[in-house]
């Protein structure tokens, strides 16, 4: 550039009105009419767009299909299905049993059936990673479910989740129970046929309210499955053994009201974690998994036999009867090195004897929670020597049981000298106010220097939705006690370096 040129006036920093085109070069509607209503979303790659229809129904995905040639086919394409009332926008067949209005109910199961086979035949060449079908279906569906299941396999399904549970009926329906009527015997879930060396990809099984017959002794094809739960299944000993021995890769199994179950034997190399609850039948439980890491049993007083638990490190125990004490069936269990997590329920008040005869059980525990189902009063004591039979704990939990009752002055008698160094977490559950928890959160803070997290919690453990407006109005009257009441005398006794909630 010539030296006597002047040089070029200096530009305007850009300002946020320069942000947009100048006017005279907006697009006008006469000049590019396509860039003003231009279908970006349509220009995402399939995964985006299937990401987002997947947040959706299936049928609200699916009515995507109409708004253009591209969209014809992608909703076809996402692989988690779940298939209910909510989804079809069909009518709840829970309001009413299935004895009592059968017609109804038969109309209501046909649809679903009917949009189920739609559904599955026009995604048919597409994988379905997750298939989760949940509705009260029976014996008189079996041809159907038998279908499913095979669109399942077909479709490389990871996890199947199947769940026939008729939830209006409760537990021990005289007029169910009997299966007077094929059409309310619970569908036959048939390993053999259907899954026989064909089910390589499913890690996965989760099944309600059916059952299960006989297995072949050498059956093929679940050798990838890690997760089994059965809940409300007819199914006998023989066919759980029979599922573990060929399930090679088996990690968690969970059974679940499995009435017809007597003398479990739980043998598996690689099995982690195992949960049983509420069968009623159960009389013994032989384990033999030297990889366990956790057990879970809810129910009655039952014979256990464990060979090794040398990897056991969580171990919930909930008993219902008031005369079974937890810590017996805890001590059935050989040395537990690595046992570091405790859930126990009791039934009745725990006894200080009993606590110092299983003490050694508590030696390396980290984490305890007890479930309180009936006031301890005085008892209540038995709470501090299990702490104190754990030097090592960092958190307790106790949950009360939720009554709201008259607070009278009681002579508690506590450990003396007891300082809890390494416990820093006190979560006090289903609070009420009451006397003996009141006391015991004072010990707990005079021996607890660590402490850095307190919480109240007035909640009961007890489903909201499952309660009557006068159990809910009971239940209001005795968490606003238990909050004035936590207020009043808790607060003034909490360092000021602890976290404190009051809920």
């Amino acid at each position: 550039m010539d030296s006597l040129t002047p040089p070029a006036p200096p530009q305007p920093q850009n300002t946020e009105d320069d942000c947009f085109p100048p006017k005279n070069v907006l697009c006008r509607h006469d000049e590019e009419p396509h860039l003003q209503n231009y279908d970006w979303i349509s220009t995402m790659p399939d995964d985006i767009l299937i990401e987002i229809l997947s947040l959706m129904t299936i049928s609200e995905a699916a009515m995507t299909g109409f708004l253009s040639t591209r969209w014809r086919h992608v909703w076809k394409k996402i692989d988690h299905l779940i298939l209910d009332s909510y989804t079809f926008g069909m009518q709840e067949l829970e309001k009413s049993r299935y004895h009592e209005n059968t017609l109804l109910w038969n109309d209501v199961a046909t649809k679903f059936v009917h949009k189920v086979n739609g559904l599955l035949h026009s995604r048919y060449g597409n994988k379905i990673k997750e298939l989760i079908i949940r509705f009260p279906l029976t014996s008189a569906h079996a041809s159907n479910l038998d279908h499913w299941i095979e669109s399942a396999i077909v479709a490389s399904t990871e996890k199947l989740f199947l769940d026939l549970d008729n939830k209006c009926c409760k537990e021990g329906c005289t007029i169910c129970v009997k299966g007077t009527k094929a059409a309310s015997e619970p569908y036959d879930f048939l390993l053999g046929p259907i899954f026989n060396g064909r089910a390589d990809s499913l890690d996965e099984l989760t099944l309600f309210n059916c059952s299960i017959g006989t297995m072949p002794a050498n059956m093929s094809g679940f050798s990838y499955l890690k997760s089994l739960l059965l809940a409300r299944v007819s199914i006998v000993d023989e066919t759980v053994s029979s599922i573990m021995s060929n399930c090679c890769a088996l990690e968690i199994m969970v059974l679940q009201y499995c009435h017809q179950l007597v003398h479990l034997t739980a043998s598996h190399a690689r099995l982690q974690i195992l949960v049983v609850q509420f069968c009623k039948s159960l009389v013994s439980i032989c384990i033999r998994a030297d990889n366990l890491e956790s057990f879970a049993y809810m129910g009655y007083k039952i014979n256990i036999e464990c060979e090794r638990a040398q990897f056991l490190e969580m171990l919930h125990v909930y008993f219902v009867n008031k005369d079974d004490c937890p810590l017996d069936f805890i001590s059935a269990f050989p040395k537990l090195p690595k046992l570091e997590f405790l859930v126990i329920q009791f039934p009745t008040c725990l006894q200080v004897y009993r606590v110092l005869q299983h003490a050694s059980r508590f030696a390396g525990l980290t984490t305890i929670m007890l479930v309180l189902m009936k006031p301890w009063k005085e008892g209540i004591s038995s709470v501090a020597y299990v702490l104190k039979s754990a030097p090592l704990i960092e958190y307790f939990g106790l949950h009360g049981c939720c009554k709201l009752h008259q607070n009278t002055q009681l002579n508690i008698t506590w450990p003396e000298d007891l300082i809890l160094a390494r416990l820093y977490t006190i979560i006090i559950g289903g609070f009420s106010g009451e006397f003996e928890l009141m006391e015991l959160v004072y010990f707990l803070l005079r021996s607890t220097p660590a402490l850095d997290v307190f919480e109240i919690d007035t909640r009961s453990m007890e489903p909201w939705l499952a309660r009557s407006n006068e159990d809910k109005l009971q239940d209001e009257m005795r968490r606003r006690y238990a909050r004035e009441m936590a207020y009043a005398h808790l607060v003034p006794k909490v360092p000021s370096t602890v976290k404190f909630h009051i809920i």
